[in-house]
């Protein structure tokens, strides 16, 4: 599961993945495609762009997961830094879960001068990494708050004035902490006993609550209360169909990219489709040049 989103003002901007990397930014104000970039591997070779934020000077971070390393440009899609150093994939967990290595990472969230990236295909101590913006290496987050835990290959991770979620994807939660670090909580995402939780992706929602793409026995968006008793009915009654990341604007509206990475739509407060914001195919988008 590749591809992401993010805003920040007017711009929209969506990571995605055929071979080469690559970002399609939008002016949502004038509904255009203001640019549009792409990268290769170090060595020329196949790259990947997993999820997508943006810092407060609008550069942007994009988790390239084959190549073991988060990736920064500017909107202008100029190279800044790279965080993370990539391996040589030797056999056995322990040369991979080392602070600083990141272990394919997927998602990326940001905030003030901290970057978190989500990693792994596989259970990692060290699955939440943390940077700073100069690509200082910070202590990564401790799963549970124990020292020795394991994330369970998170897909998704959020950071912002109400803490860090992590979408632990093989644990069937989300955990919470605080921005230092401070671990405080799990949410289980399950809608009932005897169903499996994929959660993906993860945004704190408009209550006491956060909102979860899962892609487990109930695929689709639900909100989940903190307490993990409250669950909403799948996506699939809501218009939304095969998501794959979602963000907030400044207005805090939820965007969602799904239809495969294909399609942006708004909702509304009841998390259903209020509007199709655009299609890449409209603007005869594919792989980059």
């Amino acid at each position: 599961m590749f591809g992401g989103i993010a805003i920040a003002g007017n711009l929209l901007c969506i990571a995605s993945t055929d071979a080469r990397g690559s970002l399609h930014l939008f002016d949502l104000g004038e509904g255009r495609l203001a640019a549009r970039f792409g990268w290769s591997g170090e060595d020329g070779g196949p790259s990947d762009a997993g999820g997508v934020a943006f810092d407060r000077d609008y550069n942007i971070y994009v988790a390239d997961t084959r190549n073991d390393v988060v990736r920064c440009f500017t909107a202008f899609g100029q190279p800044v830094r790279t965080f993370g150093k990539p391996h040589d994939r030797a056999p056995g967990a322990v040369a991979r879960d080392r602070r600083g290595r990141l272990d394919r990472p997927y998602a990326v969230a940001v905030q003030g001068d901290t970057v978190y990236v989500a990693c792994g295909d596989r259970w990692l101590v060290r699955g939440v990494q943390r940077f700073r913006r100069n690509s200082a290496v910070l202590t990564p987050l401790e799963s549970f708050g124990l020292a020795e835990e394991r994330f369970g290959a998170p897909r998704g991770v959020y950071a912002g004035p109400e803490g860090v979620f992590v979408a632990d994807t093989l644990h069937g939660v989300v955990q919470r902490f605080r921005l230092d670090g401070t671990y405080l909580a799990r949410i289980t995402t399950a809608c009932g006993p005897d169903e499996v939780s994929r959660p993906v992706a993860v945004l704190p929602g408009p209550a006491d609550d956060v909102l979860v793409l899962d892609d487990g026995d109930a695929p689709g968006l639900h909100r989940v209360s903190l307490d993990g008793r409250h669950v909403e009915p799948p996506s699939g009654s809501q218009g939304i169909e095969r998501p794959l990341a979602m963000t907030r604007d400044g207005k805090g509206r939820v965007h969602v990219l799904d239809h495969d990475g294909e399609r942006v739509v708004r909702l509304d407060d009841d998390l259903r489709v209020e509007h199709e914001v655009l299609r890449l195919d409209e603007f005869g988008l594919g792989p980059p040049d």
